[in-house]
């Protein structure tokens, strides 16, 4: 035998025994039975340890553990077989109450978060939480949610949930002086389909209370006449692909995102929305990543439609869309005062670089990256008339593995009269950027 194949674990004949859970105080033994399903069909110590730390894994998507380790040990007693192990998962279970308070990234905003969860009330996962967040420049959400996963079915691999929520969504529009306070309840059904692509869907129905409150008193009145509360009811269903290697800074890989809409099963808002994002990362040489970003939204009228929300239209320009232009910037004017638009459409093509230093300050130059962009965009039509456009250069830091922070020097290129730009510095935070 040689001296690299002495220690291939494969080649190890390996069964295992006997499985055990402990630390179960609330939970129902049959939660975690599933999780010793794959490793019973183990026959080398690689395949073992691989599906011991699987399972490991899978005890933590559970929601019911702070933490779990795994023991392997001989099998021992008068039922052990030769080469048998037995492995044992030792977890220490969430208290019963559990309370946080942080920070959250938005989408160009900052919030203050605060959440108290009561984790697996009934012993299968089921849990509730009440969460609140505060923003001084955009939205304040209150939500009460009740949730329920399903990974101890037949269905694990596709990871269903449903969730119930009470909530109370606030948003400032203040480029168009107005606001939007929602308060209603959400059904939401998601899993995971992976026939030949991993899918994540999600199935929402939403019933809410709409209002509409102004800012200031020089309002124009296509704006006014949207006042006042309205009734809405609608289906929800998202459905995303993302095989990068990365969220924030992916070298390769894509992203694809869609989002529809139909309201109008009740109430007295009617519509049909639809918004799809695009993303593809392609390594080139010397840490060199090129990046292209694609998003287009459609709101469309319905038979019952006798007035678009202006909630729903959707508002192009910023750093997240179109860079070079203050949020909603680039569309419609009413007035003077910028309004959303039925339609739009942005792209934007990137060079991203690490820093000069990066290989000297590897952990601390990890968290940046410098790039160059050139965004396109338009609202209300599908053609490069009147088509808007900058480019420029900027840095951007990593926050954790979900969002990221970029400061911008950004030239706007084509833009209309009655567009708002920012010529020069501007700052973004988000974890979706075009």
């Amino acid at each position: 035998m040689s001296k690299d194949s002495k220690y291939d674990l494969s080649k190890i004949y390996a069964r295992v025994d006997r499985v055990n859970v402990s630390g179960l105080l609330r939970t129902h033994s049959d939660y975690v039975m599933r999780a010793a399903d794959a490793l019973f069909k183990a026959n080398n110590f690689q395949d073992l340890m691989l599906e011991a730390m699987s399972a490991k894994s899978y005890l933590h998507e559970l929601g019911i553990f702070k933490d779990v380790s795994v023991h392997i040990d001989i099998s021992r007693g008068s039922d052990a077989s030769p080469q048998g192990y037995e492995v044992t998962f030792k977890g220490n279970e969430y208290s019963r109450m559990m309370g946080s308070a942080g920070t959250e990234i938005g989408q160009n905003e900052g919030s203050l978060r605060t959440e108290l969860t009561i984790p697996n009330i009934f012993g299968r996962g089921e849990s509730i939480s009440l969460q609140g967040s505060y923003s001084s420049t955009r939205a304040n959400d209150l939500q009460l949610k009740f949730w329920k996963p399903f990974f101890h079915t037949r269905f694990m691999e596709n990871r269903p949930e449903v969730s119930f929520s009470l909530f109370r969504q606030t948003d400032r529009f203040d480029i168009s002086s107005f606001q939007s306070t929602n308060l209603g309840y959400l059904v939401d059904f998601s899993a995971h389909t992976m026939l030949g692509v991993d899918l994540t869907h999600s199935l929402q129905y939403e019933n809410s209370i709409r209002e509409v409150g102004l800012l200031n008193k020089s309002v124009p009145f296509g704006i006014r006449d949207h006042c006042g509360p309205k009734l809405a009811s609608l289906l929800r269903y998202s459905v995303i692909y993302d095989n990068r290697d990365g969220n924030v800074f992916p070298t390769r890989g894509v992203l694809l995102k869609s989002v529809n809409e139909y309201c109008g099963l009740g109430g007295n808002i009617a519509y049909t929305s639809s918004t799809a994002h695009g993303e593809v990362n392609v390594s080139l040489f010397a840490g060199l990543v090129a990046q292209f970003c694609g998003r287009v939204g459609v709101l469309k009228e319905t038979k019952q439609t006798t007035q678009l929300p202006l909630s729903s239209l959707f508002y192009c320009g910023g750093p997240l869309t179109l860079r070079g232009f203050k949020f909603g910037g680039a569309g419609p004017v009413i007035d003077g005062t910028p309004i959303g638009a039925q339609t739009f459409w942005a792209t934007g093509a990137h060079l991203w670089a690490p820093l000069p230093f990066a290989g000297v300050f590897k952990n601390l130059a990890s968290h940046f990256r410098m790039h160059f962009f050139y965004n396109l965009g338009n609202s209300n039509s599908f053609t490069t008339e009147n088509m808007r456009s900058s480019f420029g250069m900027g840095l951007a830091v990593k926050l954790a593995e979900r969002a990221r922070i970029e400061l911008n020097y950004c030239i706007p290129v084509k833009r209309q009269a009655t567009d708002k730009i920012t010529n020069g510095f501007q700052f973004g935070i988000g974890y979706e950027f075009v």
